[in-house]
């Protein structure tokens, strides 16, 4: 389940300094994919449950909050367990980046309040979900981890990666007409990779950028 973990980061939860929980597979096989050797990967877990219970234990006398990330967390059945003792345990402030398409677990994660933000990021317009994520993709589960955000007292945000040679401006229009007035969203421009080269840009795109 788990690829490893970084002790110390910045940027990856809003306003705290943070660990990152890395999980292992994915059920997208995105091109572009800048966590690849992770995502794409079907090897058995480089670090049990019960090593990341105790290194998330010694973390925890540094840091208050904690990222968990992929690959697609979402696709691990043993999630839940493990945010449980992160959340109750260890009272970390506990951020979700997802793919969207696990509503059912995302639910119950926010019933039982284990999260206090969730990433999710929209890929494409529905269309070229497939040419972006490289598998059939059932949008319909998308719409609804929105919609649980939307109804949950969660922080969120919404974000797309706008993948050159594969995005087009219509992703990010649809993505724009789907946000509502005051959500947090986000855009970033992927860099080429060592599996992907980003095709060149006639219009310069800051490597992110704030929509709301």
């Amino acid at each position: 389940m788990f690829a490893g973990i970084r002790s110390f980061s910045f940027v990856d939860v809003p306003d705290y300094v943070s660990a990152v929980l890395f999980t292992q597979g994915c059920n997208m096989r995105c091109p572009w994919c800048h966590n690849h050797s992770i995502a794409y990967s079907d090897a058995k877990e480089q670090m049990s449950i019960e090593q990341i219970f105790k290194q998330t234990e010694l973390l925890r006398k540094r840091v208050d909050a904690i990222c968990i990330t992929g690959g697609e967390p979402t696709i691990h059945k043993d999630l839940t367990k493990v945010i449980e003792y992160l959340k109750n345990t260890l009272k970390y402030y506990v951020k979700l980046d997802t793919n969207g398409t696990n509503p059912q677990m995302l639910s119950e994660l926010t019933q039982k309040k284990l999260i206090d933000y969730c990433a999710l990021e929209i890929k494409a317009a529905p269309e070229n979900y497939q040419k972006l994520t490289g598998t059939p993709t059932d949008f319909s589960k998308v719409l609804q981890t929105v919609d649980i955000l939307r109804k949950s007292d969660l922080e969120y945000e919404l974000r797309m990666t706008y993948v050159p040679g594969l995005s087009s401006k219509y992703d990010i229009d649809f993505f724009k007409k789907l946000l509502e007035e005051k959500e947090r969203a986000y855009i970033t421009v992927a860099q080429s990779t060592d599996i992907y080269t980003v095709s060149s840009m006639k219009e310069l795109i800051p490597k992110r950028f704030i929509l709301r």
